[in-house]
């Protein structure tokens, strides 16, 4: 058996597992846009924020903007996952525990993980949208510690730098993905991120 570093690997879901980090600024508004929605972008963001904290459901979601909730798997296709992650998640030893910690509606995050078949691999999902608190509100890192074997020995990887500072704050080492801020330890790439489960050095 491989000797690694860690024993979880904590991914989030937006700018991690798939390719935009916001979401809501790069797809859901402009999507709503084509769809003849006139909200303002501030409306749209609130309105996503309730139904990710498990307020209400994406069918309410979308009729509160006077759009058909047909359109979601619509909406959802226009998601792609990140660059390297099939390779990755096929490269991750098999004694390390792959999970999900990600603000998301509970009903979209379900049908893009069934649609990109992750969950034969990332088999826990700590989702905002099920559990009513979002990231970087600590008590979302403590639920998410239970699946984990032992948070010492778990590596978080989130796009957003708030989010990994909250991660550390809750006793998890945590990395900065796909950027090149220096002020804190990052993984510009899936391949950087694997070099660290085999060293555990995440400088």
């Amino acid at each position: 058996m491989e000797q690694v570093a860690f024993d979880t690997i904590l991914l989030d879901a937006m700018g991690v597992i798939y390719v935009n980090g916001d979401d809501v600024g790069e797809l859901l508004i402009p999507f709503l846009r084509e769809k003849g929605v006139g909200a303002p972008d501030a409306d749209i963001e609130d309105a996503y924020r309730e139904a990710s904290l498990g307020k209400f459901s994406s069918g309410r979601f979308w009729q509160r903007f006077g759009v058909d909730p047909s359109v979601e798997d619509e909406y959802l296709a226009r998601h792609a996952l990140s660059p390297g992650l099939r390779s990755f998640l096929r490269q991750v030893p098999g004694q390390i525990r792959l999970a999900c910690l990600s603000n998301d509606v509970s009903e979209w995050s379900w049908k893009l993980r069934e649609r990109f078949a992750l969950t034969d691999r990332i088999k826990h999902w700590t989702i905002s949208g099920d559990v009513g608190v979002r990231k970087p509100d600590p008590r979302i890192y403590e639920l998410a510690k239970a699946v984990c074997v032992e948070s010492a020995r778990t590596l978080f990887v989130d796009d957003r730098l708030a989010n990994v500072e909250a991660a550390r704050a809750s006793g998890f080492l945590a990395v900065l993905f796909g950027q090149g801020d220096r002020s804190v330890e990052a993984a510009r790439t899936f391949d950087d991120v694997l070099r660290m489960i085999r060293t555990g050095a995440i400088a």
